[in-house]
């Protein structure tokens, strides 16, 4: 049972990054793709965070997964918490056109993604 939340999160991820986003920037002025992902991002990032919550509690409630587990989940929940807090900040960047912060706030964001992604990827085999 506990496998199935982080392939879920995982999936997730996939979809937002190769389905989500490509299609809303293709599809999308910039000023509406601007104000809609505004509006996906943090849901995304707090969709995450719930399900790394919820995976330590179904590891820890139901005695399944090891301290491996349990620490891929961990920092999946520290990592997309991180995200989550640094959104306005990257959108305040922004908005007054420094782009030397939202360029390093943003690869923060793109960087802890991507470990999650890996590291949720690597809960599934370990």
């Amino acid at each position: 049972m506990h496998f199935y939340i982080p392939g879920a999160i995982a999936g997730i991820i996939v979809f937002q990054v190769s389905i989500i986003a490509p299609t809303m920037f293709k599809k999308l002025k910039i000023e509406d793709f601007g104000t809609a992902i505004r509006s996906i991002w943090p849901k995304f990032f707090a969709l995450i965070c719930f399900l790394a919550l919820a995976s330590i509690g179904v590891m820890l409630s139901s005695g399944d997964g090891n301290n491996v587990h349990l620490g891929i989940s961990g920092f999946t929940l520290l990592a997309s918490g991180i995200c989550y807090g640094i959104i306005p900040a990257t959108n305040r960047a922004t908005d007054s056109g420094n782009s030397k912060k939202f360029d390093l706030l943003h690869k923060l964001s793109v960087w802890l993604t991507v470990a999650i992604l890996l590291a949720n990827i690597a809960f599934l085999l370990v």
